[in-house]
């Protein structure tokens, strides 16, 4: 998505719900990263595709487990930055390595929807995924849906945490 911002919707969603089991600031981070190359593409020091290796699965993973290593690899010192995001104590490996993927992923079936460029399964040419422009509406209406659906529940368990 060209307006990285929608992906933290869904993966709002998914950490509230999922808050003992995902890290949420991995999460969200996860959610958005993936569009680095594409704001690079935009922005002119990249050629096109947009969506690129980071928006396949395998791309994605590489990006997910390099995340994933930074945060726990810098535990410490991110601690106090993040500690305000989470719900819950879970800064563990496990949750952070789970978040990452999860929000990774969660951006590449979302692209995939959208984007006739977008090759989740690289290096196969397939997009089984891609539903057409009239996608464009419901999907956007429903990442800005599920973080409005999420910042209350997010409000309240941060308020309990």
């Amino acid at each position: 998505m060209p307006l990285t911002p929608f992906h933290l919707g869904p993966a709002l969603l998914i950490g509230v719900i999922l808050h003992r089991r995902l890290d949420l600031p991995t999460l969200l981070a996860a959610s958005v990263v993936v569009d680095v190359r594409a704001a690079l593409v935009l922005f002119g020091p990249l050629d096109p595709p947009i969506h690129g290796i980071l928006t396949t699965f395998a791309g994605g993973t590489v990006v997910a487990l390099l995340l994933a290593g930074v945060i726990t690899g810098f535990g410490e010192r991110l601690r106090p930055l993040l500690a305000p995001l989470r719900l819950a104590d879970t800064d563990a490996a496990g949750p952070v390595v789970a978040a990452a993927l999860v929000g990774v992923y969660s951006h590449v079936l979302l692209d995939a929807k959208l984007y006739t460029d977008a090759r989740p399964f690289f290096p196969l040419e397939v997009n089984p995924f891609y539903v057409g422009a009239t996608a464009f509406l419901p999907v956007y209406a429903g990442c800005a849906l599920a973080g409005l659906l999420a910042l209350p529940i997010a409000v309240v368990r941060w308020r309990g945490h």
